[in-house]
């Protein structure tokens, strides 16, 4: 196995991340009839299960500070064409709207309307919608699922051959010393 302990504490986390976008995935998948209208409320809901979604499966493939992304070679898995277009779509979401508001991926109305032609009251209207329509959910829930197994497979085979180097605790630098590990 060639991984350096650098890709290996990705890896790791990584499996955090890639559970939290499923479960990020799965509530909105349960919750959204993608045939209803709502609210705009019940769309922010959704819209947060989303940026969530994504937030949480792009972590591992950009480069921390540190230097080091997911490595999915390292460990042993390649993704199809149709995969990495999958990746790279929800990586630009990421960083053009999600975690970063790009200018030139706004999309907003603003007006203004008078009231008695006293004064004037600015009004703003927000694009609600999904990034992602329901075809494009369940190929993301698809990839997220076999993308956990292949990932298990590894760990699965790591604690078989060179159990030691899964023998860990890692917690965050700015979390003080709790005494039991729970922050």
């Amino acid at each position: 196995m060639r991984i350096t302990e650098q890709q290996l504490v990705r890896a790791i986390y990584s499996v955090w991340d890639f559970q939290q976008a499923l479960s990020a995935l799965s509530f909105l998948i349960e919750e959204c009839n993608f045939d209803e209208n709502y609210e705009k409320v019940l769309l922010r809901r959704f819209r947060c299960y989303e940026s969530n979604l994504i937030i949480s499966m792009a972590r591992p493939f950009e480069t921390t500070r540190g230097g080091t992304t997911i490595g999915l070679r390292a460990l042993g898995i390649n993704l199809s064409d149709s995969e990495k277009s999958l990746v790279e779509r929800v990586l630009h979401l990421r960083r053009k709207i999600v975690a970063h508001s790009d200018e030139e991926e706004m999309h907003f109305r603003s007006s203004t309307f008078s009231v008695d032609g006293e004064f004037n009251i600015p009004h703003f209207q927000f694009d609600e919608g999904l990034n992602f329509g329901e075809s494009d959910l369940r190929q993301l829930e698809l990839f997220l699922r076999k993308l956990l197994s292949d990932m298990s497979k590894f760990f699965f085979t790591v604690a078989q051959n060179q159990p030691e180097l899964l023998n860990k605790y890692q917690k965050p630098k700015s979390v003080s010393d709790c005494g039991d590990g729970n922050a």
